[in-house]
């Protein structure tokens, strides 16, 4: 749910028919060395400031956090976990290796379970009770799967498993089977769309579905073996991802930036306003009145939706390629293809 590196422009001149090349070089090369992984060398000034970061193996695609856990979808990287109870010194703790690219996560906190949505493989759950060693329990269906949400149900038994593929909306229930101490999928649904879906978001007994070119659909989800499409609303741009609060949802719109839509009649949802950005509006998050849109090359960009219908620009922080965004109470995670994990604040 960032900053851009500079580079300066070196121009030789001659001076007694010498050229200036050796200076010219000794500067590129500590330019170069500026520029690594995970490290970075420009002041914030968007009201947002970087405490701490965590070079990754891999693109860092999606972020959760929960507590002091953090992980990271990071596309063939894996699904990389993070302490993060001092976010001024994220430390990496382990990697669940995956079979294809991690392009989404979650984690269920009751049973230490932790999912990642891997494309053509589906979904794959780790125990990850001991958060040096993941161990792989079980994969989901899946056609190409983008982006996973869960629900907690019953504690050491039974999840429910939401996500976003190829076949629009698939919901799954993962079990624990006692006979062999581990967990595993029974696919509830797949209900089909047109297009291929690119985010979810789970909002009470609603499924938000960004499906690209197709905008927003709603599903009733109360009951995932029997999930019913309410409504939709084609978006202006490509809807990449989508969080939710109260009656209104707010859709990260490719090209287009912040599209907010009223949700009140999820049969007939409408969009109500709108907010242009720099860069390519990718992932959202939203929390306390505010919607934090991770735009690409445009790193982060932040919204005041305390009036939904009159989003206003609330700040910025600036990193090279910001794919998704979480907020909690006191820090922004942003995963960032070039930096990997940024742990922010508010100045």
């Amino acid at each position: 749910m960032t900053e851009r590196v500079s580079t300066g422009i070196i121009s030789s001149k001659h001076l007694h028919g010498v050229v200036t090349l050796v200076v010219a070089a000794a500067v590129l090369v500590f330019a170069a060395g500026c520029a690594q992984k995970g490290s970075p060398v420009e002041p914030d000034d968007g009201g947002y400031r970087i405490v701490g970061t965590l070079a990754i193996a891999g693109y860092a695609e999606d972020v959760e956090v929960a507590g002091t856990l953090c992980l990271v979808a990071a596309g063939q990287g894996g699904l990389v976990l993070v302490d993060v109870s001092d976010p001024a010194s994220p430390e990496y703790l382990s990697t669940a290796v995956t079979s294809y690219p991690a392009m989404g996560c979650a984690y269920v906190a009751s049973d230490s379970l932790a999912f990642a949505a891997i494309g053509a493989q589906g979904i794959y759950v780790y125990d990850v009770s001991d958060l040096l060693n993941p161990v792989w329990q079980s994969n989901g269906q899946g056609t190409f799967t983008r982006d996973v949400v869960t629900r907690e149900v019953t504690p050491g038994d039974y999840h429910e498993v939401l996500t976003a593929d190829a076949y629009g909306i698939r919901t799954q229930e993962c079990y624990y089977y006692e006979a062999l101490d581990t967990w595993y999928f029974r696919q509830a649904v797949a209900e089909g769309a047109a297009g291929v879906a690119r985010g979810i978001c789970a909002h009470g007994n609603l499924a938000l579905l960004a499906i690209e070119e197709l905008g927003l659909s709603i599903y009733d989800v109360t009951d995932v073996t029997n999930v019913l499409y309410l409504g939709g609303v084609d978006t202006p741009g490509e809807a990449r991802a989508v969080a939710a609060e109260g009656s209104y949802a707010y859709v990260a719109d490719w090209r287009k930036g912040l599209q907010v839509v009223d949700i009140s009649d999820p049969s007939s949802p409408e969009i109500v306003a709108s907010a242009d950005m720099d860069g390519l509006a990718d992932g959202i998050c939203y929390y306390g009145g505010k919607v934090y849109v991770a735009a690409h090359t445009e790193g982060l960009r932040v919204f005041d939706v305390s009036d939904p219908t009159d989003p206003r620009a609330a700040g910025f922080l600036e990193t090279p390629f910001a794919n998704d965004v979480f907020v909690t109470d006191s820090y922004v995670y942003v995963a960032d293809r070039d930096w990997g994990l940024v742990v922010a604040e508010e100045e």
